[in-house]
This record gives structure tokens, sequence and C-alpha cells, in this order.
């Protein structure tokens, strides 16, 4: 197991902890297992935030579904080879135009695929009732 945690850390170890964040992270998890809690039709109120973004991004958009438990599926390509860190912040980019007040994203790689899975949501005494959305973008590059 490596112990460096980048490439000149010479620590380590951090300098503290992320404890007064826990809060909110468990008022994700708490909303995103609510019964019922992801809204209809995400195409229609993700997707036009995310075409905006995607437009300036430098990724095209290919694909786009919902899946049965009402998940969005987005798949962009690039057109040229990118670092991970150039797909990571063009993607944050893009999520930036469809996300809520609360959002977590994972991001992994299968088979030359990177792809990042977010729950995102509103949190309770806003303008609408609580109610969240689940996408899953995915990012091809050429070999």
């Amino acid at each position: 197991m490596p112990s460096g945690r980048w490439d000149a850390d010479d620590r380590g170890r951090g300098v503290a902890d992320a404890r007064s964040h826990v809060g909110a992270i468990n008022e994700l998890a708490g909303l995103a297992g609510a019964e019922d809690w992801v809204a209809e039709e995400p195409e229609k109120h993700l997707l036009p935030g995310l075409n905006d973004r995607v437009a300036i991004s430098g990724l095209t958009l290919d694909e786009v579904a919902v899946d049965g438990n009402g998940s969005l599926l987005v798949r962009l390509t690039s057109a040229t080879r990118l670092s991970r860190r150039e797909i990571r912040q063009s993607v944050w980019s893009i999520l930036g135009g469809a996300v809520e007040m609360t959002t977590h994203v994972h991001e992994s790689i299968d088979d030359g695929v990177i792809g990042f899975d977010v729950v995102t949501g509103t949190t309770p005494g806003g303008a609408f009732a609580t109610h969240g959305h689940t996408l899953r973008v995915e990012v091809v590059q050429p070999s």
C-alpha cells in the first residue's frame, strides 16, 4: 500500500479531519434513501443545464437515456485524448449546470470509460419540496 498521498508528500498524514461536513453528508444520504425522492423526467429537469455547459466544454454529447430507476445517463466523447484531470474539470463544469443544493459525485474508471455517478437534490426548507436526481456521466475518448 502506498504511503505517499501525492508525488511530493513528505508528511504522510493530513492536517485535520472533515467531521464538520459529516452532517451535510448524512443529510444527503438520508434524503437519497427516502422513498420516491428521485424526481420524474430527469431529462426535462437536468438536460437543459447540462447542454448549456457541454456546448463550452470541448466534449460532445453522444447519448442520453433514462434508466428504470429514473437516473439520467449521459455519454460524452472527446475528440482528443485528455488527462484524467482535464476530464474531471470538464465534467464538473458541466455538472454545475444541473446540480442542486447538495451533491455527491463518485468518479470511477471501467474499461477506459471514466464515469461520474451523481446524487443531487434540494434540502428541506427551500421554495420546493425536497427532491433529487441521480445521473451517470460517462466520458469516452480515443485510444
